[in-house]
């Protein structure tokens, strides 16, 4: 039963149609893009370090 997916799915937002809604929704996703670039190299340090300090 491995191959079922038991996450409900979720309903997506409407795009908004308002300019300045539109950049705000492309900041917030350029923020998230760039948190999780942030958090992969801060995690990938973290394990270089780790590793020439053991």
């Amino acid at each position: 039963m491995a191959g079922r997916s038991t996450a409900k799915p979720t309903a997506r937002p409407a795009l908004p149609q308002a300019p300045d809604a539109r950049s705000r929704l492309r900041g917030r996703n350029v923020a998230l893009a760039l948190g999780l670039i942030a958090w992969v190299v801060l995690i990938f340090v973290i394990t270089i370090v780790k590793m020439k300090g053991g």
